[in-house]
């Protein structure tokens, strides 16, 4: 489940959540998914749910990845559970110039707030691409670790979200942005 290119390692991760992908460059993440519980629900997974698992993968981890692999799950288990806001792990960012100012804005929305898709663009100096800013945010490729899920719409609706609005308004209302799971419908 893990596979090695040119530096680049992928490693699955479960926990009380589901299934986790995380993708490093050497010692830097680049990519983080997450795949919920739909499938894995149906067909078990060899990947062990645990805090502590070790990394799930066909070929050793080089000394640097495992360390840093070890870090983001310490901090995505941390964050899931309400006990840090904010995530220090070191992470590559890659895109257009457009996507990286996109997603170095969204990466600055404080935990427990939202902005809107405007904001967002107004923040880059592309007032008027909130369909943009939109389209690169659905294609975050450092799901959470990137919270894209704190952009909703102007008129205050809840807006789209790549993993599903439901997860959305969880972690939503997990950091305290919205009262209930019921809000911005």
């Amino acid at each position: 489940m893990g596979k090695a290119q040119k530096n680049i390692q992928t490693i699955q991760h479960r926990n009380m959540w589901g299934e986790w992908t995380f993708t490093f460059e050497g010692n830097t993440l680049c990519g983080l998914r997450f795949s919920g519980s739909g499938e894995s629900s149906i067909v078990p997974s060899s990947v062990k749910a645990c805090a502590y698992a070790t990394a799930d993968t066909d070929i050793p981890l080089k000394r640097s990845t495992a360390k840093a692999y070890n870090n983001v799950v310490k901090e995505l288990n941390q964050y899931l559970a309400g006990k840090i806001t904010e995530f220090t792990v070191p992470i590559a960012i890659h895109g257009t110039e457009f996507q990286v100012s996109v997603l170095e804005a969204t990466r600055k929305i404080p935990y427990g707030k939202t902005w809107t898709y405007k904001q967002v663009a107004e923040a880059i100096g592309h007032p008027n691409a909130e369909r943009a800013v939109g389209n690169t945010l659905h294609n975050n490729p450092l799901q959470v670790i990137i919270p894209c899920h704190r952009v909703v719409t102007s008129k205050g609706k809840i807006g789209g979200y790549a993993l599903g609005t439901d997860l959305k308004r969880r972690l939503l209302c997990m950091e305290g942005a919205i009262q209930n799971e019921l809000e911005l419908e």
